[in-house]
């Protein structure tokens, strides 16, 4: 048997699925696979154990409209675990620190207005951050109301473009310098590894804590008294060896909000029912949000084989042949926080805030 047959299969194996399992979820799922088994098979030649190496789709889990990422076998609403023998990053995943900060903030007249204007004075105090990193794909500021208690809440979604100058190795040259590559199923899979590895992996770290230094600024800026009920990244690292693209993931139990489309209620979620990651890692895991699914699609299947070709049928039966996935038409999923809780039996939706407005500036 072709070796990079065994490969496959090996991966098919390690593939965790907990999504939505929906047509776009289908597309993504056999992405994420040819993904997975290029990354074995670039570890395995350079000597790596994969035994342990585990890819992990939440009910957020999609392709990915940033085309470097998805092109190199990297789906979004995902969870990878790398198992360490040496420090090894495949750097196209494309860690930005995004992520969110939520806080319940004291009731008031909220002016819109108002708030953008000191957004902009804000963005203009500092030179770190650009004014259009909020207003980019699916970044935003969201105001959410919950009746129950008469509380409000403020949401700030989003990541800094000073982190992709450096941490995107086609915006730093000097990064550039230093990955290694090997050619993989008729491609090259860019990776640091050893020394190389660590130091990216720590340069992450330090601007993960400026990430959210700056979306804490923000917040504060915009609501002095505001008290932050839950910050995390969900793009990025958890550590070296486990990779967070749309996903929060923890040691412990957590509550967090799960976001959804602007017009969709907000849930907050208790997740208290952890995923066996690998044999030896067990985490507390929860999708980032709904993930982008095709419109109108009902199905999808690989033509011939081919790993970027798709025939995708829509609700009147009709079909597309494309290699274009991610930017085909698409609608925001509003049920991933009620898989994850109902199905998966993952966590309890606690409360749902009613959106009042979000601004994309």
């Amino acid at each position: 048997m072709n070796q990079n047959i065994i490969y496959y299969k090996e991966s098919i194996k390690h593939f965790i699925d907990l999504s939505t399992k929906d047509a776009t979820a289908s597309i993504a799922k056999e992405h994420g696979i040819i993904g997975l088994t290029r990354l074995n098979i670039c570890m395995q030649k350079l000597g790596l154990e994969i035994s342990n190496n585990f890819f992990v789709a939440l009910p957020d889990f999609t392709y990915t409209r940033n085309a470097l990422r998805w092109n190199a076998g990297f789906p979004y609403g995902c969870i990878i675990n790398i198992d360490q023998t040496i420090p090894f990053i495949p750097i196209d995943f494309r860690p930005n620190c995004c992520g969110i900060i939520f806080a319940e903030i004291p009731t008031q007249d909220f002016n819109i207005g108002e708030i953008k204007k000191k957004y902009f004075e804000l963005m203009n105090s500092y030179d770190d951050i650009s004014r259009n990193d909020f207003n980019k794909r699916n970044h935003f500021f969201g105001l959410y109301y919950n009746e129950k208690r008469d509380i409000y809440y403020f949401l700030i979604h989003g990541s800094f473009s000073f982190v992709k100058k450096s941490l995107y190795s086609e915006k730093n040259d000097s990064l550039m310098s230093k990955i290694c590559s090997v050619d993989i199923l008729g491609s090259p899979f860019y990776f640091l590894k050893n020394d190389e590895a660590s130091l990216y992996y720590n340069k992450y770290l330090d601007f993960e804590k400026k990430s959210m230094y700056y979306r804490e600024l923000i917040l504060k800026e915009l609501f002095p008294n505001a008290q932050i009920l839950f910050h995390r990244t969900h793009e990025g690292f958890m550590d070296i060896g486990t990779i967070l693209l749309g996903a929060y993931a923890d040691k412990l139990p957590f509550m967090c909000p799960i976001m959804l489309s602007p017009e969709e209620d907000l849930p907050i979620t208790n997740i208290n029912k952890p995923v066996e990651i690998s044999p030896t890692k067990i985490l507390y895991c929860a999708p980032h949000g709904g993930g982008y699914a095709l419109s109108s699609v009902i199905s999808s299947e690989k033509y011939n084989g081919s790993a970027n070709e798709y025939i995708v049928t829509y609700t009147n039966n009709s079909k597309m042949l494309t290699t274009n996935i991610i930017d085909m038409p698409f609608y925001y999923r509003a049920n991933s926080a009620y898989k994850w809780c109902n199905e998966y039996k993952k966590g309890v939706i606690v409360d749902k805030l009613k959106p009042v407005f979000n601004l994309k500036i």
